[in-house]
């Protein structure tokens, strides 16, 4: 029971993991209606994001076992190559988690149950992601490293007023598909990732009225192997980190390692 429920808090800390003093910057408002416009606004969102080292303060609340867990949290966005996760229990007020997430590797630690896992995306057998795709729902960006917008993988739909662009992603000759959604301004509306074993993570964004063009609002859904949950993450704050950074050697020698 103790590993069950040890694994059920872990799970849950990795998939919202996948979806999550700043001045009130003025927000374009201008409406987008042709593919160079978005694809201008977004290539400007994704430059900024990936030179900066970005602070998102958030907070959800996780159900576990039928108990509903408030948590408060920070995202430090390392240039898009890494990101720092910290999560604080409002009603125990003490961290119990922290997760260090790169390119190539993942460490997390449930301060809570006192172990940690460290490894791979390929070893985390709950789900089928990568770093890309993290970093893409958590930072509200454009999911491919290559943006282009075109008739061929896009399409405006003027009785919506957004747009609708379909990629294709190619990873170890598996492929995994992406569809975003765009509003009339150039601002992120949802975004849905098949992986290639089926499992689907779905991000909904609103209320763009924090700085640099973030939500405030993101509601997650994830389908792994036939599981659904669904978390609604409130971004607070969004700020241009400065001054002391968090340790990104999460230390772990007091922890049991656990696997998957």
């Amino acid at each position: 029971m103790k590993k069950l429920f040890r694994e059920s808090i872990l799970s849950s800390v990795i998939l919202l993991f996948l979806f999550c003093s700043c001045s009130k910057t003025h927000i374009s408002s201008r409406q987008i209606t042709d593919f160079s416009g978005l694809e201008a606004k977004v290539r400007k969102q994704h430059d900024f994001r990936s030179s900066n080292i970005l602070k998102i303060k958030f907070k959800t609340v996780i159900e576990t076992n039928g108990r509903e867990n408030k948590l408060t949290g920070r995202i430090f966005s390392f240039s898009d190559t890494c990101l720092y996760v910290s999560l604080m229990s409002t009603s125990l007020g003490i961290e119990v988690a922290q997760a260090v997430l790169k390119s190539d590797s993942v460490t997390i630690i449930n301060k809570y149950e006192k172990n940690y896992f460290s490894g791979t995306y390929a070893d985390i057998k709950i789900l089928s992601s990568s770093f890309r795709a993290i970093y893409s729902f958590l930072t509200s960006s454009y999911l491919s490293d290559t943006i282009s917008f075109n008739s061929s993988n896009a399409n405006y739909q003027p009785n919506f007023n957004r747009f609708i662009v379909n990629t294709t992603l190619s990873e170890n000759s598996n492929k995994s598909f992406v569809t975003t959604i765009f509003d009339r301004y150039g601002n992120l509306a949802s975004t849905e990732y098949k992986s290639y074993n089926g499992d689907i993570f779905r991000a909904i964004y609103s209320n763009f009225a924090l700085s640099y063009g973030f939500p405030a609002e993101m509601v997650l859904t994830s389908v792994v192997k036939g599981s659904k949950s669904e978390y609604k993450v409130l971004f607070e704050n969004v700020s241009v980190a400065n001054g002391n950074l968090p340790d990104l050697n999460l230390k772990v020698d007091k922890y049991k390692r656990v696997s998957f």
